[in-house]
């Protein structure tokens, strides 16, 4: 017999129909909530592990180059990266070879450091060329050719800002002497890396200002501490303490030189009359150590933070690898997207440290330029506390506000 179909009343139904939208409910809101899970875990992937990536810096080994090197490591350890590095001793057709080879033999990208002015672009605008799908990124290497910089597509550029890292010295010491301070300058001279260039436009600006003197030029022959101290102890033979307000080195290794030429001169270590104050570019332990013993004659570091400069480097480079030119940030101007990055510094004086300062906790005397978790370039799956769990970062400027904390 045919089935005859069974109407329920109204009132009767709606206790279902009620409990089977809420059924419907749930199981809407669980496949939304599974779908912005998996798009959650999308953005989130990491678009690196696996890659391949070298430091190569023309320079010799220094504390303030491990600095980096080691802050590379770690921000590639936690990316599941290879890391490699290299340091060439000075020696630019060595640094060429270097570069060459890790480009032959496939590396995903490289960090590169300290290239001349003279022969960079040329060669690195043929790397380029020849390895369109490796990524560089170059740290104190400007692009110089017929007259004029040039820039080369796809390649970021990161700079200190060198010019205040000598002006913040040169304010020191016309603070104590004044205008017209009469001092040496300690350098390779012209044309032998674009930070040293770099530094001597303030010099220059200061001198032709008359807020500076140049009494002389000391130009270590290698880049080493001996070095450094055999030219300035010579040098120091043939002029007068009274003629001399202060001396200027362009660069912490040479600085170490200078003090300890300084430190063994009685005319010139306030045994016959006033220390000969110095102050230097960048910083190590050596430096404070040296600051703190002697604050007389070491009396203030132009600088930045190493270990941040090398990872906020490395992540350029990551940010390049993964194709997310957007996010690449410049602290000193604020901005994103940008083909070069410059760090601010700051001069960190002698008469400011404790006896418990080492170069890892200089922040509370070197201000907000000092391992400021701000400056780095983040993703999603770079956030600013990857390689730093017990930190905060806060960003700030005109368009765009982050506010990240660790858990």
């Amino acid at each position: 017999a045919p089935t005859e179909p069974y109407t329920l009343p109204l009132h009767d139904a709606l206790p279902i129909l009620v409990t089977m939208k809420k059924i419907l409910a749930i199981v809407l809101a669980l496949m939304l909530a599974l779908t912005m899970c998996a798009g959650a875990v999308a953005e989130t992937e990491n678009p690196v592990a696996g890659k391949k990536v070298a430091y190569v810096m023309l320079l010799p080994s220094a504390t303030i180059f491990q600095m980096w090197k080691d802050s590379c490591a770690d921000l590639c350890k936690a990316l599941d990266v290879d890391f490699d590095f290299f340091f060439c001793n000075g020696d630019f057709n060595a640094w060429m070879d270097t570069i060459n080879s890790c480009a032959a033999a496939g590396y995903d990208g490289l960090l590169i450091s300290h290239g001349n002015q003279d022969g960079s672009y040329v060669f690195l605008k043929e790397v380029a060329e020849k390895y369109p799908e490796m990524k560089i990124v170059c740290f104190d290497t400007q692009f110089y050719t017929d007259g004029e910089y040039q820039k080369i597509p796809g390649i970021t550029q990161m700079f200190q800002q060198d010019k205040s890292l000598v002006t913040v010295l040169l304010d020191d010491m016309i603070a104590k002497f004044g205008e017209g301070a009469r001092l040496i300058k300690v350098w390779r001279g012209p044309n032998y890396n674009s930070p040293f260039d770099r530094r001597e436009v303030g010099w220059q600006e200061y001198e032709a200002a008359g807020k500076i003197k140049t009494v002389g030029e000391i130009q270590p022959l290698q880049d080493s501490v001996d070095s450094a101290n055999a030219v300035t102890a010579a040098y120091l033979q043939s002029i007068n303490r009274e003629d001399v307000d202060g001396v200027i080195a362009y660069y912490d290794l040479y600085g170490q030189g200078v003090y300890k030429a300084i430190e063994e001169n009685a005319m010139f270590n306030g045994t016959e009359g006033a220390a000969l104050p110095m102050g230097s570019v960048d910083i190590d332990q050596v430096d404070v150590t040296n600051m703190q013993n002697r604050p007389d004659l070491w009396a203030a570091a132009g600088t930045t933070d190493w270990t941040m400069n090398g990872e906020i480097g490395m992540r350029i480079l990551m940010l390049e690898m993964a194709g997310e030119y957007d996010k690449i940030y410049d602290p000193a101007t604020k901005t994103y997207g940008v083909d070069v990055v410059e760090v601010p510094g700051t001069a960190i004086k002698a008469e400011a440290l404790r006896e418990d300062h080492t170069v890892e906790n200089l922040a509370d005397v070197a201000g907000e330029t000092y391992g400021n978790l701000g400056y780095l370039s983040v993703a999603d799956w770079m956030p600013a506390e990857l390689i730093h769990s017990d930190r905060k970062s806060t960003r700030l400027n005109s368009s765009h506000i982050t506010l990240s904390y660790a858990v």
